[in-house]
């Protein structure tokens, strides 16, 4: 529908109306102060308003009709602002061309700042981005308040007159290690000079355990104190999530300062109720911000469970948006989002697109929708493998219990026998508890036929009671022997084993499934409810329930579904069961990772009494979770002989990411239209959270107006073919997206009850971990294989020339940094230190520890694999020994000797070089040297000699090092 140009301007009317401002003829202006926009006719039939704040001409906007280019009627508006200025004269901003420009076909806005790239008296600022301010696109005008704020900053500022200027002038990130990992440094760093080039969308990943949330808190100081940010929204989409980023922000004492952060900056936990204009960081759930935007209640702090349980029940059902004058588009200039692999690219984008602010992404498991809605704009990336190198986060072990119904299913009977004592033998029909999965109502139903069951209907449509106490039971007898066994003490050679129950996580299929295991794990270890909780978003009090498992020793083991999957932190956790399958490599990612974080001596044994140092964590695997590979996006059913039914294979389709043609949409609509009519109303609400608050009726309607044969003509003769294909690509788009939407549809569509076999026995066929030889003999044969793949032969020959040819250390590093880096592409989980180890536990680095291994610790490795060092396996330190052995022999027949004290520090230089491979004369003001008396007594032992000192370091660098 094409409208008039009348009506266009009702509608920039009523957006800039909302926005504050008055709008008004040149006759009716009034004295007040404020916001005015004043009505006056363009040159070339588009209508200008003037926009006054506190009576100063600062801005104008260009109005056309809804065909018009809003880009080319912000080119109008730009057009006018130096002609407009000069006929105001005293009356225009700072004496210039109007900074302020907007063009709007009433519909979509365009913005263009042009201070963003000039200083405040016109001249081009010297870091500006090529081409001056960039234009961008917002949601409505920007409040009167605000223009006058940036107007205010301006005049205080001439020279870095608005943020985005200020953004490309902030100081240097100052490097200290006692606050800053490297790689929070390096994040910081990455996203400050994404930000110095107005980059809107800037993506941090960084692994689990790494410090994501303390290197924005970090982030958010700078850009509030040295770029004079306005507001910074830090954005959840669960609430335990939320109350951890705030106990992050509150607790943070910036460098040099004596106050917190929060006595600084006001900070606000979004729970119910008004913010302030005093509110610096905003802290909220993306769900209480959407009720905000929508029009919409905002619970209470005491609703705890609302974003789980109950924005989908709210009027709108969609994350539409409207104008909201309390948090209008310019409300923050900072948007960071958490855990941003999920929750941001379905119903709640419009959210986040509805500010006019720069959005931040952190994630230690970007997906392909990631990349993609932050336009690879990747700042800095961290990965788990990185965070174990470095001893930031700790490695794992495998243990794996498989059972026979695990593995094979079972089949229950429809008859059982039962002999009497006088011989005699009655065939009792089998009857079995099902429970409906929503309600929990439980009925009885007597078997007909034997039913049989295979492994992929484990926890969904039936459930073996014996299957999950044969685990349960298997872990407790394998506890304290094999999975954690007894530690030798290295002086007395006893072993000592524990007795306390690791703090252990569970991963349950669903939360019926979560009751029964707690359930069994209270029988089975013996124990009361304070010993195992179940803790999801159904259980009561899942807050305190989260906060007791972290920090009460009492309570050792917590069963969940998903609000512990992802995000919260339990250091003193050194156990993961998982008795759900995951098919996605981000989200087992997410998952293993609640595991990984450090914690010291004092801390642990705080929570678990007996435990003496974390350095590894052990996943049990009892559902072969660490056997398949992973996708990004996993089909939901595999492939089996059986014909799949008609929804099933649609669903496939929609997981697997292949384009649905017209015909397959609408039948899928069809499906899904005459499975609505079978759904009671918890059924349909249990479907509509998993679609994120869109409701059922939408998501037919979609699918119903993309496959419409008269629509999809329309489409394609207006706009082409690849529109087309886009609506209906837009139209499957939450079922593409969505895991847990497809299983529940498909869970809806077969079944809405769980059947309950208590009559199979199970019974274990493999309780194990892998052996230190297993896995070392994998590790290394793999390493094998890359060394000698076709594709890496000039990498590896490469080296083994610049070992060969002895060329600089230095160099010689550079490229094994980068034979690393192209290794750790294509093997996930491979890093120096588990190579190390593997060489080690072989035996072939004998004598050696088996951990925090390094670059010099690689580059032993490879001298042994290239025939550097002869057949056996030296040591580099061995290596480096040798070298100055040789050298000093060499010396002394050129006639050249050294005193005691000359070759002490000789042999400090030797440690140096065996510890980095390298040596520069700054090292000597560190370690071991710098005791020593640092490089000063290092040139003062060497006075007199045959050797300058600095030209001593270079000889012994070349000689010794790489």
């Amino acid at each position: 529908m094409i409208t008039t140009g009348a009506e266009m301007t009702d509608s920039a009317e009523s957006t800039l109306r909302a926005a504050g401002w008055r709008v008004c003829n040149p006759s009716d202006r009034s004295m007040l102060p404020g916001g005015e926009a004043v009505r006056t006719p363009g040159a070339s039939g588009e209508v200008l308003y003037l926009l006054y704040v506190d009576h100063e001409l600062a801005g104008v906007v260009a109005v056309g009709p809804s065909t018009d280019d809003p880009e080319q009627l912000l080119a109008k508006a730009e057009a006018q602002a130096a002609p407009l200025a000069e006929r105001h004269g005293q009356r225009a901003f700072a004496k210039r061309p109007l900074p302020f420009r907007y063009g709007t076909n009433g519909a979509i806005w365009c913005f263009r700042n042009v201070l963003d790239g000039e200083h405040l008296d016109g001249s081009t600022a010297p870091d500006a981005l090529p081409g001056g301010a960039r234009s961008r696109g917002v949601f409505a005008p920007h409040q009167p308040a605000t223009v006058a704020r940036w107007m205010r900053e301006a005049q205080r500022d001439p020279q870095a007159p608005t943020l985005r200027a200020r953004l490309r002038q902030l100081p240097s990130v100052p490097l200290d290690h006692k606050r800053l990992r490297s790689a929070q440094y390096k994040a910081i760093k990455g996203l400050e000079k994404s930000l110095a080039k107005d980059d809107p969308r800037a993506l941090i990943q960084m692994a689990t355990g790494a410090g994501k949330t303390y290197t924005v808190v970090q982030s958010s100081y700078r850009l509030l104190k040295h770029a004079s940010a306005h507001r910074v929204l830090f954005l959840v989409d669960r609430n335990n999530l939320g109350k951890q980023a705030f106990t992050e922000y509150h607790g943070f004492q910036p460098l040099g300062s004596r106050q917190p952060l929060h006595q600084q900056m006001p900070l606000k936990l979004l729970a119910g109720g008004a913010l302030a204009d005093s509110d610096k960081i905003v802290i909220s759930t993306i769900q209480r911000l959407w009720c905000k935007l929508a029009g919409l209640p905002v619970p209470g702090p005491d609703n705890e469970d609302f974003e789980e349980k109950e924005a989908d029940r709210l009027a709108g059902k969609t994350a539409t948006v409207q104008y909201t004058p309390e948090l209008p588009p310019d409300y923050f200039d900072v948007i960071v989002v958490d855990e941003c692999h999920r929750s941001i690219y379905g119903r709640w984008k419009p959210v986040l697109e509805y500010f006019d602010a720069h959005v931040i992404g952190l994630t230690a498991t970007p997906i392909a929708p990631t990349f993609a809605f932050f336009h690879k704009n990747l700042v800095s990336s961290y990965t788990y493998d990185d965070s174990v190198a470095d001893g930031v986060n700790v490695d794992y072990d495998v243990y794996k219990i498989a059972t026979k119904i695990t593995q094979q299913g079972s089949v229950i009977p429809a008859q059982t026998q039962a002999v009497h004592p006088d011989g005699t033998v009655e065939q009792i029909n089998t009857v079995l508890a099902k429970i409906n999965k929503l309600t929990r109502e439980q009925h009885w139903a007597e078997l007909s036929e034997d039913d049989p069951y295979a492994p992929q209907e484990i926890n969904h449509r039936v459930r073996s009671e014996d299957q999950i106490r044969t685990v349960i039971r298997t872990f407790k007898e394998k506890l304290f022997s094999e999975i954690f066994p007894p530690v030798i003490n290295p002086e007395t050679g006893e072993a000592r084993a524990r007795e306390i129950v690791p703090k252990t996580l569970i991963f349950a299929q669903r939360d019926l499934h979560a009751d029964a295991i707690t359930k069994a794990v209270r029988e089975i270890f013996q124990a009361g409810d304070g010993f195992c909780r179940k803790i999801t978003s159904k259980a009561s009090q899942p807050d305190q329930a989260l906060a007791d498992f972290r920090n009460k020793p009492g309570l050792r083991i917590a069963v969940t579904v998903d609000m512990i999957a992802t995000g919260t932190d339990v250091p003193a956790l050194e156990c993961l069961i998982f008795m759900r399958d995951i098919r996605t490599w981000s989200y087992f990612e997410q998952m293993k990772g609640r595991g990984a974080r450090t914690i010291s001596d004092q801390a642990l044994a705080k929570i678990t009494a007996d435990a003496v140092h974390k350095d590894r964590f052990v996943i049990v695997d009892a559902v072969g979770v660490t056997e398949h590979e992973k996708v990004d996006a996993r089909p939901l059913v595999r492939d089996n002989d059986q014909p799949l039914p008609s929804l099933e294979r649609l669903l496939r389709a929609c997981a697997e990411g292949r384009p649905l043609h017209a015909n397959d949409t609408a039948t899928l609509a069809g499906r899904l239209s005459r499975l609505r009519q079978r759904l009671d109303e918890e059924t349909l609400a249990g479907i509509e959270r998993c679609a994120g608050g869109l409701s059922f009726e939408s998501l037919v309607s979609g699918l119903v107006q993309a496959s419409d044969a008269d629509r999809r003509a329309t489409v394609r003769t207006e706009q082409g073919a690849q529109a087309e294909a886009a609506e209906l690509a837009e139209a499957v788009r939450p079922l593409a997206e969505r895991e847990e939407l497809r299983a529940a549809l498909l869970e809806a569509a077969t079944h809405s009850w769980l059947l309950i076999d208590d009559i199979s026995q199970d019974q274990v066929l493999e309780a194990r971990g892998l052996t230190d030889e297993e896995e070392a003999k994998a590790t290394v044969d793999d390493w094998h294989a890359y060394m000698n793949a076709a594709e890496h032969q000039d990498d590896i020959m490469s080296l083994w020339l610049a070992f060969e040819d002895r060329r600089p250390p230095r160099e010689v590093l550079r490229e094994l940094k980068a034979l690393i880096k192209k290794v750790r592409a294509t093997r996930r989980q491979w890093t120096e230190q588990k190579l190390w180890k593997a060489y080690v536990d072989l035996g072939i680095a004998r004598d050696s520890p088996r951990r925090n291994a390094g670059l010099v610790e690689f580059l032993t490795v490879l001298r042994f694999e290239l025939g550097l060092d002869g057949e056996e396996f030296r040591p580099y330190r061995s290596t480096v020994e040798g070298r100055l052995q040789a050298w000093l022999a060499r010396q002394r027949t050129a006639g050249v000797t050294f005193d005691e004290q000359q070759l002490e520090w000789l042999h400090r230089v030797m440690g140096v070089v065996a510890a980095n491979a390298t040596i520069e004369v700054p090292s000597l003001d560190k370690g071991l040297c710098a005791k020593a008396g640092g490089y000063g007594d290092f040139v003062a032992a060497f006075a007199g000699s045959a050797w300058e000192p600095e030209e001593l370091v270079d000889e012994l660098d070349r000689e010794l090092g790489a």
